[in-house]
């Protein structure tokens, strides 16, 4: 993908030792190599940790573009208007109320998420599958949030926000890509969560 750092590599005839690796499947299912048993942090869930590492810089986006957003309204003009700074619209205002609340949103239900893992890791247990769903509605939350502040904002700034020197477009763009990775999903974070409510056992995917 254009400018993530994602990358294919393949190694062709290499041997890896057996003590060199792990399986994936274990891991997800709590099961760690490790020569230090009851050791807290080995009690992390890891599917719902990744969800919550993949949301983690989207935070920062969102509030970045925030502070991006009332730093330009209060010297910016809004284009074809009497208004001589964004900052005296009406419509700028609500947009921005709008967008904070948002930002607020996506931390509240990101940071009540790390609250379960580190609580989990503290009692050195495992996550029951009621609290992994929700961990995974929480990420899946916070990153379509975080996503839909952004576009308020840019929607604040205008088409001069796609400047290439207008470091809100570099956001916008990185923010759109990340909040559309598989791990938080909003469909598949909510159908997670609602079978887990509705006491289905079976899942769509393992990675929970």
């Amino acid at each position: 993908m254009a400018g993530t750092g994602s990358n294919t590599v393949v190694a062709d005839r290499v041997i890896v030792p057996a003590h060199r690796t792990l399986d994936m499947g274990g891991v997800l299912a709590g099961a760690y190599a490790t020569r230090h048993e009851g050791e807290p942090r080995n009690a992390v869930a890891v599917a719902s940790m990744l969800a919550l590492t993949v949301v983690a810089p989207m935070l920062g986006m969102a509030r970045a573009a925030l502070d991006l957003t009332l730093a330009t309204s209060a010297r910016k003009p809004m284009s074809l208007t009497v208004y001589e700074r964004l900052a005296d619209s009406p419509s700028v205002q609500l947009a921005v109320a709008d967008a904070a609340s948002l930002v607020d949103t996506a931390q509240l239900h990101a940071y009540r998420a790390a609250d379960d893992l580190d609580h989990a890791a503290a009692e050195a247990r495992q996550l029951t599958v009621a609290e992994r769903a929700r961990i995974r509605m929480d990420t899946a939350v916070a990153a379509t949030r975080s996503r839909e502040a952004v576009d308020r904002l840019v929607s604040v700034s205008g088409a001069s926000t796609f400047a290439l020197t207008n470091p809100l477009q570099r956001i916008w763009r990185d923010l759109g890509t990340a909040s559309r990775h598989g791990v938080v999903n909003p469909d598949l974070g909510r159908e997670i969560y609602g079978r887990s409510l509705l006491g289905i056992a079976e899942q769509p995917t393992f990675i929970i």
